[in-house]
């Protein structure tokens, strides 16, 4: 099988992060979310999208979001840290946002676990 360019490894991204909001559709949810993207405002005319390298990232959305949030250990709900970003794609800054939580098992653990909640839009988008 071929390997996937850096950007498409959703697969990848699935078993390490989840995504809570995929309803049992794995990998190829990440993958419909990001392909069903549009922005008439940073990305006219474009309808193939991939994540990009943050780091390289030029153009587009002026002002990404980038928010973390920390809460204190709740035993009924352990999220400790939500975190919002704008996803790179294509090479520019996109308003297509990825949400993640970091949940303990406990209020004394010094390593959380980072799961992927969901990838929403405030564009144009489908997502």
């Amino acid at each position: 099988m071929a390997r996937r360019p850096r950007g498409e490894r959703y697969e990848l991204v699935f078993e390490k992060l989840g995504y809570a909001m995929a309803y049992g559709g794995g990998a190829t949810a990440i993958r419909r979310d990001i392909e069903r993207y549009r922005s008439s405002q940073y990305f006219p005319g474009v309808d193939s999208f991939r994540v990009s390298d943050w780091r390289t990232a030029v153009g587009g959305n002026s002002n990404p979001t980038a928010l973390v949030r920390r809460y204190g250990f709740n035993p009924q709900l352990p999220i400790i840290a939500t975190v919002e970003i704008d996803l790179p794609l294509s090479g520019k800054w996109s308003d297509l946002e990825a949400d993640f939580v970091v949940t303990v098992q406990g209020p004394a653990d010094r390593e959380g676990v980072l799961c992927l909640e969901d990838i929403s839009a405030l564009g144009d988008s489908d997502v």
